[in-house]
């Protein structure tokens, strides 16, 4: 059963007026998309390569929603979004990197390889293989170690769609929602080799040969902890 937290304040808006609030790694390009928004185009790449990686500046707690509008305009890749990603040590994926973390060329084992020392939750949608195949499913997995937590339907299978994504976070509980339809989501309750991916930065990667993808109407708000999964997770209160 899915759990329906309410919006509470407002935490973040961006309607990418200008592209400050977001940092770039790896290759391709970010620009205005032609209807508004935040274009990401990844360019002569293939998966396991190189990605376009846009991480937002700010640190976000623990309790969120993250809502946006994907638009993806080709087919031959993949969005995946991060969650919750800093340092195992509590590094700034941004400000620490190289000081006090490796520095990263946009591989996919650069953000989830145990040596990376980061953590997160991340999930994949809009998943086409690099034949331009619709793969028709939507993975959740929690690094270092890119060990998956949960997987369902991926609903956004249509290029020069509109997609509205709602992404919740509390703790160990992550959903998805496409246009306000509850998709799939999990309940982590591993602890044994690192603590739950809390607070960090939120990023977004698209991998693919030639794809592009628009992101508009971007929001953070914080909810409500859920009395049972703070309880699941032996926490008494919002953290």
């Amino acid at each position: 059963m899915p759990i329906d937290y309410a919006d509470l304040e407002l935490l973040h808006a961006d309607d990418f007026v200008t592209r400050d609030a977001w940092h770039h790694e790896g290759v391709g390009e970010l620009k205005d998309a032609p209807g508004g928004g935040m274009r990401m185009h990844c360019f002569g790449s293939k998966q396991g390569g190189p990605a376009c990686m846009a991480f937002f500046r700010p640190d976000l707690p623990d309790q969120i929603a993250i809502e946006y509008d994907l638009t993806v305009r080709s087919h031959g890749g993949l969005l995946i979004t991060y969650i919750a990603m800093r340092g195992l040590d509590g590094e700034d994926l941004i400000a620490d990197t190289p000081s006090r973390l490796p520095p990263r060329e946009g591989r996919m084992s650069d953000y989830f390889l145990a040596d990376q020392g980061l953590q997160s939750y991340h999930i994949s949608i809009s998943r086409f293989n690099d034949a331009g195949q619709h793969t028709g499913t939507s993975n959740w997995r929690r690094n270092p170690g890119s060990l998956l937590a949960g997987h369902g339907t991926d609903p956004c299978c249509q290029i020069d769609t509109t997609y509205h994504i709602r992404i919740t976070k509390d703790a160990g509980s992550c959903q998805l929602y496409v246009d306000g339809e509850f998709a799939h989501g999990f309940i982590d309750r591993d602890t044994a080799h690192h603590p739950i991916p809390d607070h960090g930065k939120l990023g977004f990667r698209v991998i693919g040969s030639d794809v592009m993808v628009d992101i508009a109407n971007f929001r953070i708000h914080r909810i409500p902890p859920a009395p049972a999964i703070r309880k699941s997770h032996g926490l008494h209160r919002s953290e």
